[in-house]
C-alpha cells in the first residue's frame, strides 16, 4: 500500500511537471506567440530500438545490505554476501570488571566481580525485516574475519578476497527465513524483528576482554579499533531459495558478575542479617553504524538464457544487478523531423513522450515484483549518476514509477518529456543510447520532491516490449507558417 502511495504521488509530480513545462522546454523560436499566428500542429512516432545488457556493477551504498541465495526458474540466480566494519564507541570496557561494589576492588586479581574473570560467549546478531523467496528453505551462514582494512567500493562487484584471505571462521548457524524457533503470537507482535546467531569462538570474546585489560587504548577511536578487529565476513555456505534483507549486524557479548558488598564496601546482608549476596547478567555491543563502511557483493550467474541478449521481442530488467535495458532515443530523427518543413518561420518541440511498456509480471521469485520505478539514463552517465547521489533532471535523466492497469492488461513505465534530451545531444549524437535501471526513489510525503534515487537492490524483475512489440517515442511539435 505504501508504495502505491509512493507511485500515485511520483505520477502527480511528473504529471505537473510536465503540464508546466511544455511551453518553455522547446525554445526553438519565441515562446511568445500572438494568437494571430498561423500555427500548425503535427505529430509523428518513433519506433525505438531497444536491446539487454549486463552492466558490469552496481553502485550500492545500502545500510540493508542482502545476504543469501535465490534461484528464479526463469531470470537465473543470485548470490549475496556483505562485509562490515563495526563500531566501538570510545572508552569502550566490560564494567563488571571495574565494579566497585565486586568481591575484589582489583582489576589485576583473578578473582574480580567477573564470574571466571571472562566473557561467557560472543554472538554475531544479524537483524532482518524481510526475507524472499521460500520461507522454510534450510540455509547456513558463515562468519569470517575481516583480514584487512576495508576499501570505500561501493560497486556491487568488489572482490572480498584481499581483504578476508587467510579465511578466518569466526562461526556458523543454520536459518529459515520464517523464524521457526519463536513461537506466532511473539512473531506476530509489532515490536519483534527477527534476527540470526552465530555464536563466536573462544577468540573472539578472549582477544576482547585482554584489550579491555591490558590494551585498553585501542578502543580510543574508530581508527584505532578498526586496526585491531577489521570487521566481519558474512558468507552464505549452504542453501539455495532465501535471500535475508539485513537491518542490523551486532556482536554481543555477554558476562556475569557476582557482588556481596555495597559500594562502600560494607558487606551485604539479608532480611536476617545473614551475609548475603547476587549475580547480574551482563550484555555490551558493538555494531555496523552509518559511520563504517559496508560493503555488498553480488553474483549473478545469469547467462545461462544467452537468449536474453539476443531475444526479438522483449528485453530484460533484474534486480539487484543482472540485466538492464537500453533503449535508443533517435534525437537525430526528431530534429530532422522538426526541421523537415523550411517555409515555416518558427519551429516548436512540444513533447517526445516515452512510456516504456511492460508485460504481464508472472508468478516467478523476482518477477512477481516488478521494481517501483525506473531510471531512464544515458548509459554512459549510469555509474556517474548514483555515485553523485544525483536526481533526475529531465534533461539527461528521467524516473517513471510502475503503473499497472489491471482490466486493459497495460503495464507501463512514463517517462514523460523527452523535449530536452532531443535538443540537448541533438549536435552530438544521432542515438541517445539510455540505460533503463531499476531504482527505489525516496520522496518528501509532504512537498512531494523528491529526495534521492538509489540502485534497487531487492529481488525484483520486469520483462519490457521490444523487437516485434517494440517501444514507441511519440513527438508533438508546432510550426509556426507564413501568412
Amino acid at each position: 500500500m505504501q508504495n502505491m502511495k509512493f507511485n500515485s504521488l511520483l505520477s502527480v509530480i511528473l504529471g505537473i511537471f510536465l503540464v508546466s513545462c511544455d511551453d518553455d522546454l522547446t525554445n526553438i523560436g519565441s515562446s511568445i506567440r500572438p494568437e494571430t499566428d498561423n500555427l500548425v500542429v503535427k505529430s509523428a512516432t518513433f519506433t525505438l530500438a531497444s536491446s539487454t545488457f549486463v552492466p558490469e556493477a552496481i553502485y550500492v551504498r545500502t545500510s540493508t545490505p542482502l545476504l543469501g541465495e535465490l534461484n528464479d526458474n526463469f531470470y537465473g540466480a543470485v548470490r549475496t554476501d556483505y562485509m562490515a566494519q563495526l563500531y566501538a564507541r570510545p572508552g569502550f570496557d566490560f564494567n563488571a570488571v571495574n565494579s566497585k561494589d565486586s568481591v575484589i576492588y582489583d582489576m589485576s586479581n583473578p578473582l574480580d566481580s567477573m564470574i571466571n574473570n571472562s566473557l561467557d560467549s560472543a554472538v554475531l546478531r544479524i537483524y532482518y525485516d524481510k526475507y524472499f523467496g521460500d520461507s522454510l528453505t534450510p540455509m547456513v551462514v558463515s562468519a569470517y574475519k575481516v583480514q584487512n582494512q576495508l576499501p570505500r567500493d561501493f560497486y556491487s562487484n568488489v572482490d572480498f578476497t584481499p581483504y578476508v584471505e587467510p579465511l578466518e571462521l569466526l562461526g556458523s548457524n543454520g536459518y529459515t527465513g520464517k523464524d521457526m524457533t519463536v513461537s506466532d503470537s511473539l512473531r506476530g507482535t509489532s515490536d519483534y524483528t527477527p534476527y540470526v546467531d552465530i555464536k563466536l569462538i573462544d577468540e573472539v570474546k578472549d582477544s576482547f576482554l585482554d584489550k579491555v585489560k591490558n590494551d585498553p587504548s585501542v578502543f580510543d577511536n574508530q581508527s584505532s579499533f578498526e586496526q585491531f578487529f577489521p570487521g566481519v565476513y558474512l558468507k552464505n555456505t549452504f542453501g539455495n531459495g532465501t535471500m535475508l534483507r539485513v537491518v542490523n549486524t551486532y556482536i554481543v557479548f555477554f558476562y556475569r558478575s557476582y557482588h556481596d558488598r555495597k559500594v562502600d564496601g560494607t558487606p551485604l546482608t539479608g532480611s536476617a542479617g545473614q551475609d548475603s549476596s547476587y549475580i547480574t547478567n551482563h550484555s555490551k555491543y558493538i555494531g555496523v553504524t552509518p559511520d563504517v563502511i559496508q560493503l555488498n557483493s553480488v553474483k549473478n550467474p545469469l547467462q545461462v538464457n544467452p537468449d536474453f541478449l539476443t531475444n526479438d521481442s522483449s528485453t530484460y530488467v533484474t534486480a539487484p544487478g543482472g540485466y538492464f535495458s537500453q533503449i535508443d532515443i533517435p534525437v537525430k530523427e526528431v530534429m530532422e523531423e522538426l526541421n523537415k518543413n523550411t517555409t515555416a518561420t518558427a519551429k516548436y518541440l512540444n513533447g517526445l513522450t516515452l512510456s516504456v511498456r511492460a508485460y504481464k509480471p508472472v508468478d516467478n521469485v523476482f518477477s512477481a515484483t516488478p521494481p517501483p520505478y525506473m531510471l531512464l539514463v544515458q548509459k554512459n552517465k549510469m555509474n556517474e549518476f548514483f555515485e553523485k547521489n544525483s536526481l533526475p533532471d529531465s534533461k539527461t535523466s528521467f524516473i517513471a514509477a510502475y503503473s499497472s492497469d489491471t482490466v486493459n492488461n497495460v503495464y507501463t513505465y512514463n517517462f514523460g518529456n523527452l523535449n530536452q534530451l532531443a535538443i540537448s545531444l541533438a549536435d552530438s549524437v544521432d542515438l541517445a543510447e539510455m540505460a533503463v535501471v531499476p531504482v527505489n526513489a525516496t520522496i518528501d510525503q509532504t512537498y512531494g520532491s523528491i529526495l534521492q534515487v538509489a540502485n534497487y537492490f531487492y529481488p525484483s524483475a520486469v520483462t519490457l516490449r521490444s523487437g516485434k512489440n517494440a517501444q514507441i517515442a511519440k513527438m508533438v511539435y508546432t510550426l509556426q507558417m507564413p501568412k
